[in-house]
Order: structure tokens, then C-alpha cells, then sequence
């Protein structure tokens, strides 16, 4: 909590310390610490305690100071201290305070928000089987017993890493008999569910504390568990895979074995192509044809150049002669004469003239358009539709009538 001013008055004292003085100083938190403090220190990280030992001790200041308990209390203040003796001792004095030295499983419990940590348990188990009704209504029972909704999550967070743990590891001496009984059951589960609820529950978990209303966002998060149980694990999926590989390889050597029965269907297939291939091979014989001819080999670029800037003066075997509109681009001959080459295996002279020839395509396309439209706004039942709606325009034309 100290400043950067309080650290460098700090720093001048540990520099030119008083005489037989010693300073210990203790921190959770290392990396708040300036690096000039720690450099001019011995410095010793400090482990956890594990719980048998922290127990023993509580066990021993109790018999000490005269206070009676019942054995999980104990266990549950050391789970709840997470190996720091500090924590441990200020539960421990806070039970005693509130039971008048005869420390009760149940007022740890509530002292804690732990009060029926089974129901968690069972909330995890219906979560698993994707009893999502049920999950729900014990949701609602736990929260009425005054647990808050992140209270519960990091119940649920608890029972899927002891879960987990246990699935590895097959036990683990900090639980209770009984608890670890209904863990282990939930550990056959196997580890790829578990790790997916865990990784929905701590998502959660970080939900709930930015969530305009806790209890709506449990109730989600309880939902998404019951929805993520009920998803196949990755290893069903590679199952899944590898039956379909073997069910086409043998489909393959089926194939195989049928070859020779199939084989002047192939043939005909074989020869239907190459005639398709003999009609793109065919010089076009008019301006329109080749337009079409560029659209079927995906020519878009090309052919929408042709039919917006280039008027057609003449169009023979091999020989084209246009006009570009002013300010187009002059590589389209260029490129047209070697797209028609390569598609027709043919030699293309394809020159400029300064002729007036045709209209462009989209010119005629546009005249066609506007003389339909004359010749729709004289029908007389159209007629009676611009006669209502003055201001309507034509916007496309299309055929309807059947072959």
C-alpha cells in the first residue's frame, strides 16, 4: 500500500540502516514491490501450508484455549484459509466467537456461505446429465438458503477442479469421506466433459460480476452447463471420422471391382467431353457469338469491356475491325485478340479504325429497352396503372411467357 515517495524514503533507511536493527518486511502481492526495494533485501517466497498440517495446528490451539469443535469444522476453515495461517487463525477465532467456544459443522458452514454444500454437488450432477429443469429449481433452493449466485458458481468452479483432480490422480486426503465419495462418481464423467464445464463455469464467473442482475446471470450460466454436457467429446468425433474413412475406402475397392462393367459408360463420358471441347475449339461466326463464347470460358471482364466502349464496323473469319469509345482502354484489342486465340487455337487480327460502325451493345440493349416501355405504357391495362401511380417508372422487363 506504500507509495513511490514512501518507497524512496524506504529506500534511504534500508541504505544506511541504524545499528542492530533488523527489517523484515512481508507482502502477498511481490510484484507491487519496486525493484530498488528488493534488491537491497533477502528475499525468501514463502509456501502454503497444506491443509493436514494447518489442521493440526488449529486442532492444537483449540485444545489449548479449551475450545471444543466438531472435526469437519476444522477442515472447512482450512480449505477456506487456501494455506494461509493469518486467514486460518482469524476463522478460526470468528467460529469460536460466534458458537461460544464450541465450534459446530453447520455454523462453519454458514459462516462461510458453504451451508449444503451437498446441494452443489447435486446441482453439479444435474448440470452433467443434462437435467436442466431440475438443475434449476435447485439453483433457486440454494440461493433461498441466503448462498449468492457467485458463491455458487465457485462451489460449482470447486466440485469440477476436485473432480478433475480426482480423475487423474484417483484421490486426494482433503475431503471428508462422504464428499469424496459423490466427487469420485461425478469423475467418471471422464476429463474431456469436465474440463469443458470448467471452462463454461469460469467464464461465468467473470460474467456474474459485471451482470446487472446476478441470479438471471446464474441461471444462464446454469443453462449453459446443461447445454455444454450434452456435447460429444472430441473423441467421438475422430470415432465418427474414422468410420467414415473406412466406409469409403471399402466403397472404393468396390468401385474397383465394378470398373470393367462401367467401362464404355466412361467412354461415352470420355467422348461427350471432347466434343464439348470441339465446340469451344469452334471459330465464332458472328460479334454475338463470341461475346457468348467469352461469358462460357469466364471472360466477365473482357466481355463487359466489349459491350460497353466498342462500337463493331466489321466481323469475318478471323479478321475483327472495332471502334473504341473516347478514352477506353486500347490494351482490350490487345486483349481480346489473345483471348480468342487461345480459346479457339485460331489466330485473330483484331484492329482499330476510326470508322463510325454500330452502336455498342449496351446501346442497343438500351433503345430495345425504352421501345418496350413505350410499347407497354400504350397497352391499355397499363395504361390505367400510370393513370393511378403518375410517377411510376419501368425498371425491367421480363418475359413470362412459357416455351
Amino acid at each position: 500500500m506504500l507509495s513511490n515517495a514512501a518507497f524512496n524514503a524506504l529506500l534511504k533507511t534500508l541504505e544506511e540502516p541504524p545499528q542492530n536493527v533488523k527489517f523484515i518486511f512481508a507482502t502477498t502481492e511481490i510484484k507491487k514491490i519496486p525493484a530498488t526495494i528488493i534488491s537491497r533485501c533477502q528475499k525468501f517466497d514463502l509456501q502454503r501450508v497444506d491443509l493436514k498440517t494447518l489442521s493440526n495446528h488449529l486442532k492444537n490451539i483449540c485444545q489449548n484455549e479449551s475450545i471444543s469443535y466438531e472435526n469437519d469444522s476444522i477442515s472447512h476453515i482450512c480449505k477456506a484459509s487456501e494455506g494461509s495461517v493469518r486467514d486460518a487463525l482469524s476463522l478460526l477465532d470468528q467460529a469460536a466467537s460466534l458458537c461460544g467456544d464450541d465450534i459446530k459443522d453447520q455454523i462453519v458452514l454458514n459462516m462461510l456461505g458453504l451451508n449444503g454444500y451437498e446441494k452443489n454437488i447435486e446441482l453439479f450432477e444435474l448440470c452433467l446429465s443434462n437435467q436442466c429443469s431440475e438443475a434449476l429449481k435447485v439453483y433457486d433452493d440454494i440461493l433461498q438458503n441466503g448462498v449468492q449466485p457467485l458463491q455458487i458458481i465457485s462451489n460449482l468452479l470447486e466440485i469440477g477442479h476436485l473432480a478433475s483432480k480426482i480423475n487423474v490422480i484417483k484421490s486426494d486426503t482433503n475431503m471428508t469421506e462422504t464428499i469424496q465419495k459423490k466427487i469420485s462418481e461425478i469423475s467418471t464423467n471422464g476429463l474431456p466433459k469436465l474440463v469443458r464445464l470448467w471452462q463454461i463455469l469460469i467464464k461465468s464467473f467473470e460474467e456474474l460480476k459485471y451482470a446487472p442482475n446476478e441470479e438471471q446471470a446464474g441461471s444462464m450460466a446454469i443453462i449453459k452447463l446443461c447445454y455444454g454436457s450434452s456435447l460429444p467429446d472430441p473423441s467421438q468425433f475422430l470415432e465418427k471420422i474414422s468410420e467414415q474413412t473406412n466406409t469409403q475406402s471399402e466403397n472404393k475397392q468396390t468401385k474397383v471391382s465394378e470398373t470393367s462393367h462401367s467401362q464404355d459408360k466412361l467412354n461415352k463420358e470420355i467422348i461427350v467431353n471432347n466434343e464439348e471441347k470441339s465446340v469451344n475449339l469452334k471459330n465464332p461466326e458472328s460479334f454475338e457469338d463470341m461475346l457468348e463464347l467469352l461469358l462460357k470460358n469466364k471472360e466477365s471482364l473482357l466481355h463487359a469491356q466489349l459491350i460497353n466502349n466498342v462500337h463493331l464496323i466489321s466481323f469475318e473469319e478471323s479478321n475483327i475491325k472495332l471502334r473504341l469509345k473516347f478514352k477506353s482502354d486500347t490494351e482490350i484489342l490487345k486483349n481480346l485478340s489473345s483471348t480468342l486465340e487461345k480459346l479457339t487455337k485460331n489466330k485473330w487480327n483484331v484492329t482499330h479504325s476510326e470508322e463510325d460502325g454500330d452502336k455498342t451493345i449496351v446501346e442497343k440493349q438500351n433503345i430495345k429497352f425504352n421501345e418496350q416501355k413505350e410499347q407497354i405504357k400504350t397497352n391499355p391495362h397499363f395504361a390505367e396503372v400510370f393513370k393511378h401511380f403518375p410517377h411510376a417508372e419501368i425498371t425491367s422487363i421480363e418475359d413470362k411467357k412459357s416455351n
